[in-house]
């Protein structure tokens, strides 16, 4: 190995003193840096003569340090420049130390993704109901499924049981069919036998029934002949009644008409004899009708006149008590009245007389201090006398306490505004950290949404349609085309 990997280009400083200035570690020497460097805008003086690279780094003027930030940089960018050409060995190393990095990042972004996530359900009720939804919908699937591969075996084994059971069928059928042939064979040949002596027997019976009809048919003719001469006789008989009952009747008709021809005014006995049985009934019957009549009405007469007699008594009841209340209210509305109009007319004199003791006593007070005005312009002021001198003593100290009072205003009038402006500023404090904290909540709950989303994202189709629509918000059943 050592016999093929070529030697490892070392990067360092260069020797050089007017390079080395501005050489970085990861730099190798190049042989025509200077030449590569841009020229400097021309100047009237030669800076070759005054200055040199030395004392380049301690000069502190303008120039200068243009001059030193322009060479660096050009220097860099000649550096990076040569180590974009790596060895084939270490442009390997860098790569795989690049993708390492990157690796190592991007499971590190992942590692404090899922801590992220984990977080979020942990502190998250939205989650943990969604985690404990989705648990249910696991649970209900593997239990549904469970039954279902249950159910699928039981029907599996009735499937054989009733494949052994058509098996067992099959057999026992073919055996009865085996039996049956043995047994019909059996029975034809018995039928035969029993077909020729039913036969046999039909003949005889046959006969038998043809002597037996004849015989009847001979017998009902001679019934019937004897019930025809029978009928015969008894219409004949009939028939010679009637002829008799109408002769006799026609001889009582002739009778009857003979009598009645020979006593044409007597009436007929019969009629007179029903006629005087009925009459004393009848008339008793209207009698009693009558006077039951008679008395319905006189009984109701005389309770009509006792309704009367106490509806007009309760009517005059109730207007004696009606006019009295009326009475008695019109009374207390108009002691009520009385009793207000008194009152007003008291309240009006009060209030006159109150003017009237006003009125006199600031006359007499205005009147006070007419006269006491009057008597001090009589009196003669003397600055030395003890009164001016009170006075003015007196006057300065209300000057100085007026000064004394507004200062303090002033000074709690500027506490009132400093006040207000702290107010103010703890105010919009306060706004913004519940802005801040409103917004939080909001990222919160746009990242426990985006959490919900991912998990139903991770779910499988049977269990997001067993999970209930309650436990969802609107953007997600509309999102997995689930019902309201």
């Amino acid at each position: 190995r050592r016999r093929l990997e070529p030697a490892r280009i070392q990067y360092g400083a260069w020797d050089d003193p007017r390079v080395s200035l501005f050489a970085t570690v990861p730099q190798e020497p190049i042989g025509d840096m200077l030449s590569r460097l841009k020229r400097l805008p021309e100047t009237k003086h030669s800076r070759e003569k005054t200055i040199d690279a030395c004392p380049l780094v301690l000069a502190t003027s303008p120039s200068t340090n243009r001059l030193y930030r322009e060479v660096k940089y050009q220097v860099q960018q000649i550096a990076d420049d040569r180590n974009r050409n790596y060895h084939p060995i270490q442009a390997r190393e860098r790569q795989s130390a690049i993708i390492a990095h990157m690796m190592a990042e991007h499971n590190r972004h992942e590692f404090a993704e899922a801590m992220r996530r984990q977080q979020l359900h942990t502190n998250s009720q939205r989650l943990r109901d969604l985690k404990t939804e989705i648990d249910r919908a696991k649970t209900t699937l593997s239990v549904v499924k469970r039954r279902n591969d249950n159910a699928n075996m039981r029907g599996f084994e009735r499937e054989q049981e009733r494949k052994e059971a058509i098996a067992d069928r099959e057999q026992v059928r073919q055996e009865k069919l085996a039996e049956e042939r043995a047994m019909q064979l059996k029975a034809h040949t018995y039928s035969e036998q029993l077909v020729q002596q039913i036969r046999k027997l039909q003949a005889d019976r046959e006969q038998q029934q043809l002597t037996d009809r004849e015989e009847g048919r001979q017998k009902r003719q001679n019934d019937e002949l004897a019930h025809a001469m029978d009928l015969q006789h008894a219409i004949e008989w009939r028939h010679k009644k009637r002829i008799e009952l109408k002769q006799m009747l026609d001889e009582y008709s002739a009778l009857k008409r003979s009598l009645r021809d020979a006593n044409p005014d007597e009436p007929d006995k019969l009629d007179v004899i029903v006629m005087e049985a009925m009459g004393p009934v009848t008339a008793s019957f209207l009698r009693q009708e009558l006077q039951r009549r008679v008395d319905d009405i006189e009984r109701r007469r005389l309770i009509s006149d006792d309704l009367g007699e106490q509806l007009s008594e309760m009517r005059n009841k109730k207007d004696a008590h009606d006019s009295m209340l009326a009475d008695i209210l019109v009374c207390e509305r108009q002691a009520r009245e009385k009793k207000r109009a008194h009152q007003d007319i008291q309240k009006r004199r009060n209030q006159k007389l109150q003017v009237a003791a006003d009125l006199i006593n600031q006359r007499k007070e205005q009147k006070f201090y007419q006269e006491k005005d009057a008597l001090l312009t009589k009196i003669t002021r003397d600055s030395t006398s003890f009164m001016e001198r009170q006075y003015q003593q007196a006057a300065s100290r209300d000057a100085a306490s007026h000064a004394m009072n507004k200062a303090s205003y002033d000074a709690i009038a500027s506490d009132i505004v400093n006040n207000v402006r702290l107010r103010a500023a703890a105010v919009e404090e306060e706004r913004m950290i519940k802005q801040a904290l409103q917004d939080m909540e909001m990222e919160m709950e746009r990242r426990v949404d985006e959490e919900r989303m991912r998990v139903l994202h991770s779910q499988s189709r049977d269990i997001i349609d067993e999970v209930r629509p309650c436990k969802l918000s609107h953007v997600e059943r509309e999102t997995f085309g689930l019902p309201a």
